[in-house]
């Protein structure tokens, strides 16, 4: 229409010109209407949806076959992503919003950097409860206890409306950490010695090609036997060394079964 305008008078005087102009008025006019019922019924939902995703608590449990404990979830609702994202962009096009999604969107860094902590926090303890074997869960029993009631309070007491969030977060980040940095040690400890143990996994005996005397194959079968014995007692020290290694980080009780 900005380029029809610049032509002659003549033409803008033409029926064919004027029918123009009404089409192109009466396209914009839906148009707008279309955006404004959108942008109700987007305004509604808002008053719906927000203060009812707000009163959820920050993370929930799921009962799962891997983990008697159950694995943890962060409970921020998908709905509130998607407002948070519509109310930015609605901004960035100058459209007003409502005060309830401005003032949501206010907070949307707290969201964010709540949201991401939270999911540090749930990865960690998702895999100390995947990674521990059955044997290994007994040594450390006090502390996944002492981590549960860590979280207890963001499956049961603190929702996203509610204050001292940040506060739980942080301690239950710095317990989680310690039992996470505890069980990499565990597991790194064994990795290694599977490794040293590994490389034991060669025969005792060569058999030759052909027939040799008894002194003979007795002579080669000693010198094949004298450095593997070296590296066992070599590594046996090793293996010694990372168990008191976890035995002195785990502090167990020595005297138990387990």
């Amino acid at each position: 229409m900005d380029k029809l305008t610049l032509l002659s008078q003549s033409i803008q005087d033409r029926e064919e010109y004027k029918d123009v102009q009404k089409l192109y008025a009466s396209l914009c006019k839906n148009l707008r209407e279309y955006n404004d019922v959108k942008i109700k019924l987007w305004e509604q939902g808002v008053e719906e949806n927000t203060e009812e995703k707000l009163n959820k608590y920050l993370i929930y449990r799921e009962e799962t076959p891997l983990a008697a404990e159950g694995f943890v979830r962060v409970n921020f609702d998908p709905v509130l992503v998607r407002l948070l994202r519509e109310v930015k962009y609605l901004l960035l096009l100058d459209i007003e919003v409502p005060e309830r999604a401005s003032l949501l969107y206010k907070k949307v860094d707290v969201y964010r950097s709540q949201t991401g902590n939270l999911e540090i926090i749930v990865n960690m303890y998702n895999d100390i409860l995947a990674t521990l074997l059955q044997v290994e869960k007994p040594l450390l029993a006090d502390r996944i206890e002492k981590m549960n009631l860590a979280l207890q309070r963001g499956v049961s007491e603190l929702k996203w409306n509610s204050s001292g969030i940040d506060e739980f977060i942080n301690k239950a980040r710095a317990y989680v950490s310690v039992v996470d940095e505890l069980v990499k040690k565990m597991k790194d400890n064994v990795r290694k010695m599977q490794d040293m143990m590994g490389k034991w996994e060669q025969p005792l005996f060569e058999r030759k090609n052909k027939c040799v005397p008894p002194e003979d194959l007795e002579q080669t079968h000693q010198s094949l036997v004298a450095p593997k014995l070296e590296d066992i007692r070599t590594h046996g020290k090793e293996i010694h060394k990372m168990m008191k290694d976890t035995a002195e980080n785990i502090k167990p009780d020595k005297k138990s079964a387990t």
